[in-house]
Order: structure tokens, then sequence, then C-alpha cells
């Protein structure tokens, strides 16, 4: 679904006149990833998406826009029930299974900073996980993510809405599976976005230079670019919050 037929507009909603309904520049509405209708959202969920959408370069895949994934979701999903696997995915969070090159993981230690300060006495770090399931993990014998990490986590995530949880996964199948603890507190408000995405270089291990705390131009421009599309989904996940 390429982002040709700019520009996205809303038009008031037949059904609500506080809701707005999204076409293309052709007058066609707005189709979901699996080509359906986009339900009517309140105005200034609609007009955000719409926002995000014109803003994206033409040859750009609307699924590129966060918050068309998570509205498209949601019109797609009757009944969601998604689930959050804090537990088991804790146990190849980086965060907590910083670099065996000191250098790297001073760094990386910097860059979770929010992290060890929400944790407190808390945090630690453990030796690698290259296991590919806990069980695994049981016959290896590899350090399991302590039980006071475990439960400060659930503790956390309790009151997250299906939307929320929704963008964990989908932050997760972005960043991969090490970043859990970074995009938990990402959701919850308590760190940017550019911060979310200097960490995720740095934990992933994919940083051009990991022994140098400053990035590259390149780096600079991807961290910019990415950072606009997770505030955006941030602010559609403050609004479906407050929404009526």
């Amino acid at each position: 679904m390429k982002n040709s037929q700019r520009p996205f507009a809303i038009r008031v909603s037949p059904l609500r006149s506080d809701y707005g309904v999204i076409f293309n520049g052709q007058g066609q509405p707005l189709k979901t990833h699996l080509n359906s209708d986009f339900k009517h959202w309140p105005t200034p969920l609609a007009q955000l998406l719409a926002d995000d959408l014109n803003a994206m370069p033409t040859h750009a895949d609307v699924r590129e826009s966060l918050v068309f994934c998570l509205l498209s979701t949601f019109c797609e999903e009757e009944n969601p029930s998604f689930e959050l696997f804090v537990e088991d995915d804790l146990q190849w969070d980086a965060a907590y299974r910083l670099s065996d090159d000191e250098e790297i993981a001073e760094f990386q230690y910097e860059s979770i900073e929010p992290l060890v300060r929400f944790l407190k006495d808390d945090w630690v770090t453990l030796p690698q996980n290259t296991c590919q399931n806990i069980e695994e993990m049981r016959l290896q014998e590899v350090d399991f993510v302590p039980g006071e990490i475990v439960n400060r986590w659930l503790t956390y995530t309790e009151n997250f809405n299906q939307f929320q949880i929704y963008s964990v996964e989908l932050l997760q199948s972005i960043f991969g599976g090490i970043h859990l603890s970074m995009i938990l507190l990402w959701v919850g408000r308590k760190l940017s976005s550019e911060d979310l995405m200097k960490s995720s270089l740095f934990l992933s291990c994919s940083k051009e230079d990991l022994e140098n705390r400053k990035f590259t131009k390149q780096e600079r421009e991807d961290i910019a670019v990415f950072s606009v599309k997770l505030d955006a989904l941030r602010q559609a996940l403050y609004l479906l919050n407050n929404q009526s």
C-alpha cells in the first residue's frame, strides 16, 4: 500500500459530528492493512493519522506509519485480546545482559539510565543468554532475570490497556525482542522517543561505532525521522486513553 494517494484529509463522520473519516487525494476512503474500510475515529485521532500519512514520502508504504498500524489493527480486531509476556520476554532483554566488552557495556549502561533510575537497586546485569527458549535456559543453567525485576514490571503494566499492549508488541517487532524494558518505559511516558532510539542502537550493537558515544550524521537523521513516528504513536495512545 504505497503512500502515493496524498493528500489525505478527514471528513465529518455521518455517525457522529465529533468523529472523522479519512479519505485519500482521489476521494476514496482509507483502507486498513487487510483492505477493509477504516472505522470512524474521534476527529483528533483521525487528523493525527492523516497528518502522519501526509508527512511520509510518497514512495513509502502507509504501514510505515505507526499510527496507521495501531488504528488499522483495531479496525480489524472486534474483540482485541492482546497479551504481554513480561516474565518470559524479559529473559532476553539486553538491558540486563550488557556486553562483555567493558567499553561497550559502559555506553550501553549510559543508554539505559532511565531504566536504572526506575529500578534503582533492583537493576542487575547478567551473562549473555543465547538460548532459544525458557526450557533451554533451565537445561543450560542460564541466569534468569531476578523475580524482583519481573514483579516490578508486572505491577507497572497491570493497568495497560489493549492499545498500549499492542503498541508494545508492535515496537518489539520493530526493535527486536531485546528491548522490552525500554519500550515499556516509553509506553508509560517515562522515556523520550529519541532516548528509546539511541538505546536501541547501543543495546542491539547496531551503532556504527560502538566505542564512541557520538552518532554519525546518518544515525542522527535516522533517530530524528523515527522519533517523529514514535511521537505520533505516543500522541495516538494519549488520545485513545482520553477518548470519551
